[in-house]
């Protein structure tokens, strides 16, 4: 099963609402990132043949916009 994100995101808010819900996602999401951080790269390195520097690296070049 699969989600459209879109679904999930209400059309039409105010600034300071999208404001506050992107605040929220990226802090919550921060505070993932540290929390879980050893389990994270202990998965990539196990499951993935490049390993975590190769990865992040390959990422990295992925999200660039140039």
């Amino acid at each position: 099963m699969s989600t459209d994100l879109r679904d999930l995101f209400p059309e039409g808010v105010s600034d300071e609402t999208a404001f506050n819900l992107v605040s929220f996602f990226a802090n919550i999401t921060s505070e993932m990132e540290s929390h879980y951080f050893v389990q994270v790269r202990r998965y990539i390195n196990e499951n993935t043949p490049a390993g975590l520097v190769e990865y992040l690296q390959n990422k990295n070049k992925d999200d660039s916009p140039f």
